[in-house]
């Protein structure tokens, strides 16, 4: 596996660290819950269009090309979002910047899976690069931004210049090395869609939880640095799962695997909620190795290993567009208004509930599924 490849990964993941601390950010800016839900949610709406249209532009000129022009509009339009002086300026430029920055890690990713599929090698160990990436700049932000904000959108602006350095050029006219893992391409759009509905709502909680931890911290008076050292907490806690990711799917299969993640992280957001002291919640973070990779890497790994390759454009579209759109426009909107009308402790209780209830109707509807397939291979 290229080394260049690796740390490509690693950049583009760190710069979806220094995303994720926006919350942080707007939250000691003086915003409310109700208006950081909104500015959060604004990269997964334009995430709803924008994902499919890069994919498309890729498809016409070029991936590599595509994420050139996302990360450099990524590295200037950011800026103007720590200028901003109010929430509707806050607003207009986090709708420019989420239009280019939606397409770093999907094409970033794709390009990434493209050089897999042509030189051979696994993408577990490559996304645990990305991983590593994030998580090392998580540990950074933690001690600095306490200093000034001002470093979270510097290093957010450095570590998209560097991936530009690192980035691999799409190569043609090459055959494809024989491949570790082979595409069996027995997967159905059925099954594809059952999973991407799971999907959809335990990454909602992973949304809901990224975009409000800041909240929760802060109102349990813990140290503002707490926030780095969580996400650094959760990053480093999907190593095991890589290390023999491929191996565990291969054992359980792709939509079991994707069910542990939703019901373990409705326990974890059950958990949040009684914590009280910094050291139960980063114990309770450790749950998460647990949670969000297993439903990414489950369905990612589906649609390039398991569905037909007529499908893989628009099934990757569909896996972004829920994955960073309508995940995060549920989980930030909606949790916005719960902790407005209630209170912080309460929205987390509420969303790790209905996890549980979102898992126990998935799990009955592919247990009965498995079920009727066996049967019917019985009655034959």
């Amino acid at each position: 596996m290229s080394l260049r490849i690796l740390v490509f990964e690693a950049l583009i993941y760190a710069s979806l660290a220094t995303k994720n601390m926006f919350s942080q950010y707007f939250d000691l800016t003086g915003y409310s819950s109700v208006e950081i839900g909104f500015l959060m949610a604004v990269l997964p709406v334009i995430s709803l269009f924008s994902s499919p249209f890069w994919f498309r532009l890729g498809q016409k000129i070029g991936e590599s090309r595509v994420y050139y022009i996302v990360s450099l509009a990524s590295i200037v339009l950011i800026w103007p979002v720590f200028l901003s002086t109010s929430f509707p300026l806050a607003m207009l430029f986090m709708i420019g910047l989420s239009f280019f920055f939606s397409g770093v890690v999907p094409i970033g990713d794709s390009l990434i899976m493209s050089s897999i599929k042509l030189r051979g090698g696994l993408f577990s160990r490559v996304r645990l690069c990305g991983t590593l990436g994030f998580a090392v700049i998580s540990l950074l932000m933690s001690q600095i931004v306490g200093v000034s904000f001002f470093w979270l959108f510097a290093v957010g602006s450095v570590v998209l210049i560097l991936s530009l350095f690192t980035m691999r050029s799409e190569e043609t006219g090459k055959a494809p090395r024989k491949s570790i893992r082979q595409s069996r391409e027995d997967g159905t759009l059925f099954e594809f869609g059952v999973m991407t509905v799971g999907m959809f709502f335990g990454i909602t909680l992973n949304s809901f939880h990224n975009s409000f931890i800041p909240i929760f911290t802060r109102e349990m008076g813990m140290a503002v640095s707490a926030v780095g050292v969580i996400f650094a907490i959760t990053a480093l806690s999907e190593i095991p799962f890589l290390a023999y990711a491929d191996r565990i799917i291969a054992k359980l299969g792709n939509t079991l695997v994707l069910e542990i993640g939703m019901l373990i992280i409705a326990i974890r957001m059950i958990l949040i909620s009684f914590s009280t002291n910094t050291l139960f919640l980063y114990s309770v973070e450790l749950l998460h190795g647990l949670t969000y990779i297993l439903m990414y890497y489950s369905l990612f790994d589906y649609i390039h290993f398991r569905l037909p390759k007529k499908h893989l454009t628009s099934a990757q579209s569909v896996f972004w567009t829920i994955r960073s759109g309508m995940t995060f426009i549920a989980g930030s909107i909606g949790g916005g208004f719960v902790i407005q009308s209630f209170s912080i402790t309460f929205a987390f209780r509420v969303f790790g509930i209905a996890g549980l209830i979102a898992t126990a109707g998935m799990f009955i509807l592919t247990s009965r599924k498995t079920l009727s397939r066996r049967f019917g291979k019985v009655k034959s």
